[in-house]
Order: C-alpha cells, then structure tokens, then sequence
C-alpha cells in the first residue's frame, strides 16, 4: 500500500459482482501508482479469503438489495455499509464508495452523517456526456419528489461540483417539458423563478431545458426531482445501449477499419460503465454510489473518482457554495 494520506473505504458488499471479483480488481490499483490506501469492509465469511495483510474491516451482518432501508439501517448496524460510513464521520478514511442498495445507503448517510447546512435532501449526482463537455445531472434518485426550494439547493451543490472539476462558471438548466417560464407543474414555476433570482449577480439560470436538448451541451448542471431524473438517465442509458448494439451488427458486415475505431470511441463515450458512480451531494462526506450490477472495472472507477473528489476538496468547495444561496 501506498504512504499518502488519502485513505478510501470500499464496500465488497451489496453487488451483483462477487466481492472476490471486486476485490482482485481493487488490488490491481496498485500496480499503478495510486496515491490512496484502500480500506475494504466485508462480511465475516469474505473477510477469511482476503489477504490478511490488507486492511480489512469486518462485519457480522449485510444489508441485501432486496432488504427494507429502514429496517435494514435500524437492525444491521454491524453490515459493511454502515461501518463503512462511520468510518467516514470518524474520520478514519476520507472516502467511501459502495455498491449496496441505494436506500440504505441514503438513510444511513443521513442518519451517521448528518447533511450540510442548509441542505434539506441529499441528492445523488451522476455525470452524462454531451456533445462538448458533462452534464452533472441531480437527483437521479435519492428523492421522489422535490419542493422548489430543493430544487435550488440541488442547482448549488451541482455548480460546486462541476466547480471541483474545473469549470469556473457553470450554468444551471431545469429540466422540463418545454422552454418557457410557465411550462410544467406549479413547482417547476416556483422553482423557475427562484432559479431566476440567481442571476442578480452573475448568469447562473439558463432556463427550462427539454429533454432531448440536454445533449447538446449548453449547459453544465441539470436539475430535476429523483423520479423524473432517473427515468432521464435510465433512458438515455438504454437508449445508448440500442444505439450501439445496432451499430456493432452493421460493423461487423462493414470493412471500414475507421468505423470500428469510431465505434470504439463512441462506445467509451456513452457506455455509462465509464462514468465513476453516482456522488451523494449533501451529507457531510464524500460518498460514491456505483451501480448494483457494476463491473470490476466500473467499481474501479468509482474509487478513482471518489479520489479525485477528495483531492480536489469537493466537500469544503460544496460548503461554501452553499453559504452564497
């Protein structure tokens, strides 16, 4: 394991995946120089075939997709996903990604966590590609639905994440069945206007966005409730995956070497395995949420990005976004 001081928590529980499989494939991190100690959490039973010279936490109990958040966070104190995130409020690791089930890890992260000031519902985060650069996309589930005032708070902490990456003045869009100021339900209005009032200072609102503009671009942060944006991220994922299933048949019957190197490319880009996970915006922690049916090499990448946010400060960036709405 490496010197630096970065340490990150990784739950071997709660994915399709074998937590063997995931296991070997977090190992192979460190052939490259990866600037970050791995801490694993894993059941008992899984615990005994790892390297005991690796730093792992074991637990008695694992919370199932399949379980009840409430009961489960209530009874399986003990589970990988709940040591994990109390590691985190102790401070004992810096990150923490796991691939569980979702509402477990919501209510636990509330509950060990606490959320940020002025941050009623944490939202979970995932970034898209465009046609110029990602679109950060919350919530995508983490709240069924939202008031207006949610909605703004999710517009802060999407513009305080694109921020960490780089971007110095990322516009906002809400998404929403037409362009106009009255489309949409009386929240979305509501909404509007006090998206509207951010740009007193300096252009932050760029206004309603339809669905199918949202690839083109022009804009940075996409703001929804969790019911409506996970159906948008479902879709478009789905809608990539016929794209290129169909591609790949009409390749295959094609010689042209310089369609198959674009479909390569084109794969890289839509296939969401390459994006690292869905951020959990709003708890005190930095906190990576990976598909359930995640590969070894996209839980990989959910790792790598729950580092990046760490060294680029992401969480003190989101809180002192959070002071200025």
């Amino acid at each position: 394991m490496t010197h630096h001081q970065y340490r990150i928590g990784v739950d071997l529980m709660g994915c399709d995946t074998a937590p063997e499989d995931l296991y070997r494939a977090v190992l192979a991190l460190h052939e490259e120089p990866f600037p970050a100690q791995i801490i694993f959490f894993a059941s008992e039973e899984v615990s005994g075939e790892l390297d005991p010279a690796i730093h792992v936490v074991k637990s008695s109990d694992v919370i199932l997709k399949e379980d009840d958040p409430i009961i489960a966070v209530r009874r399986k104190k003990d589970a990988s996903l709940c040591q994990g995130l109390l590691f985190l409020k102790e401070k004992k690791i810096d990150a923490f990604v796991s691939a569980g089930n979702t509402g477990a890890l919501l209510l636990a992260a509330k509950t060990t966590l606490k959320t940020l000031p002025r941050i009623d519902r944490p939202a979970l985060l995932a970034l898209l590609p465009t046609k110029k650069r990602e679109v950060a996309v919350l919530d995508i589930g983490a709240n069924l639905s939202l008031k207006p005032d949610h909605l703004l708070q999710l517009a802060a902490m999407g513009i305080a994440y694109q921020k960490s990456r780089g971007i110095a003045n990322p516009t906002v869009g809400l998404l929403n069945i037409g362009t106009e100021a009255k489309k949409g339900t009386p929240q979305l209005r509501e909404a509007y206007i006090k998206l509207e009032a951010m740009n007193r200072d300096t252009p932050v609102f760029a206004g309603n966005i339809e669905g199918k503009d949202v690839f083109q671009g022009n804009i940075d942060v996409l703001v929804t409730d969790g019911f409506t944006g996970n159906v948008f991220l479902k879709t478009a994922e789905g809608i990539a995956a016929f794209i290129l299933e169909e591609l790949e048949i009409s390749s295959r019957e094609s010689s042209f070497t310089h369609l198959k190197h674009e479909l390569v490319n084109l794969r890289s880009r839509l296939h969401y395995a390459e994006y690292p996970g869905a951020i959990l915006c709003g708890v005190n922690g930095v906190v990576v949420k990976c598909h359930g049916d995640s590969s070894p090499e996209t839980f990989v990448r959910g790792i790598k990005g729950a580092l990046r946010l760490v060294e680029h400060d992401f969480l003190e960036k989101i809180k002192s976004q959070l002071k200025n709405y």
